[in-house]
């Protein structure tokens, strides 16, 4: 016990970054029970540690041991309140033909292209109040109604989609914590009325500054290049065609669509950058003021404003939250980038929004940055003094900041993606084979023109000059394109995979999180558990019958040992199985091939999948929580 205090000791300066661990642990505990845990158990285990503290108070290490179960409790306090909010304000709605006049709240588009609403603030045909919000598909070629505004039409409702796979993915789950509580398709035309409770002026504001920039982009740029430039400006994906978001993804360029931590840092990055060289020319300014300090309040300010007009999503949220708050370390004169600040933003974050913890684009982000943070931590100095190096020519100190600058991109890459690989395979069961090299070409034109080009036409719009900057990204934009184009249609460009099984993702999680927190020797023991969790893949086999939908989607186990469909059913479904057994290619079955299925209630059960004698039922593996009753 002597020698791990000693280590505690020495690493005393990283005990806080485990503070949102131990908290999302809790968080996590909370998500894993088959049932909804009682409020009043709850309560009494605080109670309980609240008095072992007080008891325990003289006895340090007796002291930490309750501080520290006492922070995985308080995550899982905090995620359970949020769902009891939730659970009170979203109620089962009924299923069928529903009348509805209700305000706009978002617009988007599903997987096929066709647009949809999240619609609240709803009144049913008699003029009562219903709870939550639906999202509903509009079917026919009306025209998308804005944000804010308010309108009646008839729609088909049923309650969320349940998980239709043991172990697999839960879209009620993510459409709970969304604030949804029903889905449809809109069956008649939507006709605009008064609104009782009109959205805020900023609100208004906004969505329309938003809607003006887009038509802004589709005015100045081709098609795919304004489709893109959309993405990354406003958020709206609506013109991108399912060629166009295939190649990004099968080339590894996937995360530049989505405006999340590398979009919002280059904008503050560059912001931040562009007003010390402004003020470092006005030596009136620069002598006056701390340029750093005036830097970082702009840079903030501007990502703000980037926040809303990129519709405020909640990746973008997250990559806010992380900006702002290295920002406020500028401001307080502290180490900009490091595993405290690190720890702070992902508190915050899991303090705000714990159902965070289970999206990819948190457990992608934090994966990623963290891994960046403990390897320049480590290696940072060695780049350092290469770079600080005064001897040798001029063109010898040119080419050595562009060999370290290009370095950095394939390290960098090379680290995120290994960080980032677990997590890739888990939820979508493919990792991009060429992404380090497509990350290397495209990185250079998004970091030094595309970007850059973003942030000067979104300050020339009240100058009336942001086409000059626009086209210039647009440029960049058409040769990302061509050369996501080109890395996609590489051999074997995209690799499918199984997923891995929970608690082998828990096990690489939890040792990546070792190797990079702690700085003894003892980080290492890490490497055990990454090592066991990464074996855990070669545990996990192709059901020999999968079954859902009231046993009308069906797939069978091949002698390929490949997962094979039977025609009919819902397409969706099938399409989730094949990916998560690495199927994709795999030629749909005969119906001869249909087999028999066990006796099981479909309405209780969801779905089925049986490997020889053993049968999971999908309600086993969803338990009985708060967002699927």
């Amino acid at each position: 016990m002597q020698k791990i205090a000693d280590i505690l000791e020495k690493e005393k300066s990283r005990l806080f970054s485990w503070v949102p661990v131990l908290f999302g642990t809790g968080i996590g505990i909370y998500f894993a029970l088959p049932v909804e845990p009682s409020r009043w158990l709850t309560l009494g285990i605080i109670e309980l540690l609240l008095v072992l503290a007080y008891v325990v108070r003289l006895r340090p290490a007796l002291l930490k041991i309750v501080l520290v179960l006492g922070i995985m409790v308080a995550g899982f306090a905090n995620i359970q309140l949020r769902t009891l909010y939730l659970e009170k304000n979203l109620p089962v709605p009924p299923s069928g033909k529903m009348y509805l006049r209700g305000q706009v709240i978002s617009a988007d588009t599903n997987y096929r292209g066709r647009p949809r609403i999240v619609f609240g603030n709803m009144e049913n045909l008699s003029g009562d109040k219903i709870k939550g919000r639906y999202r509903l598909t509009l079917l026919g070629k009306e025209p998308v109604p804005d944000v804010g505004q308010c309108v009646e039409l008839v729609a088909e409702v049923s309650p969320l989609m349940k998980a239709n796979l043991p172990n697999g993915y839960q879209p009620d789950r993510k459409l709970f914590f969304d604030g949804l509580n029903g889905s449809g398709y809109v069956l008649s035309g939507v006709f605009e009325i008064d609104c009782p409770r009109p959205l805020g002026f900023w609100t208004v504001k906004i969505n329309q500054w938003r809607k003006n920039v887009s038509a802004m982009i589709a005015e100045q740029l081709p098609s795919q290049q304004a489709a893109v430039a959309a993405a990354i400006v406003t958020g709206n994906r609506d013109l991108m065609t399912p060629r166009q978001v295939e190649n990004y993804r099968d080339s590894g360029l996937a995360h530049f669509l989505s405006i999340s931590g590398l979009h919002m840092s280059m904008i503050a990055g560059l912001m931040f950058f562009l007003v010390r060289l402004i003020m470092a020319m006005i030596p009136a300014l620069s002598l006056r003021y701390n340029s750093k300090k005036a830097a970082a309040v702009l840079a903030i300010f501007v990502s703000i404003v980037y926040l809303a007009i990129s519709g405020a999503a909640v990746p973008t949220q997250r990559a806010f939250i992380m900006t702002f708050v290295v920002l406020l370390a500028v401001l307080f004169e502290r180490q900009a980038i490091s595993m405290r600040v690190l720890a702070l933003a992902a508190m915050i974050i899991l303090v705000i929004s714990p159902q965070m913890l289970i999206s990819i684009s948190f457990q992608l982000s934090f994966a990623a940055v963290t891994a960046l943070v403990a390897f320049y931590e480590r290696c940072g100095h060695r780049l350092e003094r290469f770079l600080s190096g005064e001897k040798g020519s001029l063109a010898g100190k040119i080419c050595r900041g562009i060999f370290a600058y290009l370095a950095g991109i394939v390290v960098a890459d090379l680290v995120a993606s290994l960080a980032t690989l677990p997590f890739a395979v888990y939820h979508f069961n493919r990792i991009a084979a060429y992404t380090s090299f497509a990350n290397l070409a495209a990185g250079p034109i998004i970091g030094l023109m595309i970007m850059p080009a973003v942030l000067l036409s979104l300050l020339t719009i009240p100058l009336g000059m942001s086409w000059l900057p626009l086209k210039l990204a647009g440029f960049g934009i058409g040769l990302v394109n061509q050369l996501t184009e080109y890395v996609s249609g590489l051999p074997h460009a995209a690799v499918e995979f199984y997923s891995f099984p929970l608690w082998g993702l828990l096990l690489i999680t939890y040792g990546g999180v070792w190797l990079c927190l702690w700085q003894q020797k003892w980080r290492h023991w890490g490497w055990i558990l990454i090592i066991a969790g990464s074996l855990s893949l070669f545990t996990v086999k192709v059901p020999d019958i999968i079954a859902a939908d009231n046993g009308e989607t069906v797939a069978v186990k091949g002698e390929d040992g490949k997962l094979h469909v039977l025609s009919g059913g819902n397409r969706w479904m099938k399409r989730n199985w094949l990916e998560k057994y690495a199927s994709s290619d795999a030629a749909e079955a005969e119906e001869t091939e249909r087999p028999s299925l066990p006796d099981v209630d479909f309405v209780r059960d969801i779905g089925i999948a049986v490997w020889g004698d053993e049968v999971k039922t999908v309600r086993d593996y969803i338990g009985n929580r708060s967002w699927n009753k």
